[in-house]
């Protein structure tokens, strides 16, 4: 009874411990100008501070809105910023991560990514999702589950943009006609490529 109590009152300690410190280093990690120095600003102290890659998720992170404390508010010019200032080997892993990063983003987020990067136009963004789509299928091994529940949340987050959603299911209809039988399970071409 009592080395439970002991341990019960050990464990609170530890878990009120971690709280406190967690919100102590959240709250230190930028300076108390940061959220007014703007996007290249921010994107110059983090090059001071982190690695590359490091810097490559702090841009996305902080792009959509993951990152406390901070923001990017322009993919655009806080990733040209990077580019622009990084060479050789801080480039190419700065370069690597960014692109690993938006490859591995669930579909709502790279959805959202794309749209505030520019990177495509509007009409052929729904299309693009749909054709890598495959990709994450494959190299995650997706079930009908995992697809059926993923596709439901990308649904949710097109919310009135029902034409990105569309083209998405007719990228990705496509792409799987075109790659019919290779590594990804027969269920998931009969449940979808028809």
């Amino acid at each position: 009874m009592r080395k439970s109590f002991v341990w019960g009152v050990m464990m609170a300690m530890i878990g009120i411990c971690m709280a406190g410190c967690g919100n102590k280093e959240r709250a230190g990690q930028y300076p108390a100008n940061f959220d007014r120095i703007g996007d290249q600003g921010r994107v110059a102290y983090m090059m001071r501070m982190v690695s590359p890659d490091s810097l490559a998720r702090f841009i996305i992170r902080g792009a959509l809105g993951q990152v406390p404390g901070a923001r990017i508010d322009t993919l655009a010019i806080a990733t040209n910023y990077a580019y622009e200032r990084l060479r050789g080997e801080q480039l190419e892993k700065f370069s690597a991560e960014y692109e690993s990063l938006i490859e591995d983003l669930p579909l709502a987020d790279k959805m959202h990514l794309y749209a505030m990067a520019g990177i495509e136009d509007p009409q052929g963004l729904g299309y693009r999702l749909g054709l890598e789509y495959l990709g994450s299928v494959r190299d995650e091994r997706k079930s009908v589950a995992d697809i059926e529940e993923e596709l439901e949340e990308f649904r949710k987050a097109c919310a009135n943009d029902t034409d990105t959603y569309r083209r998405f299911m007719i990228g990705f209809k496509t792409v799987l006609r075109v790659d019919s039988g290779k590594d990804v399970s027969p269920e998931v071409y009969k449940k979808f490529a028809l």
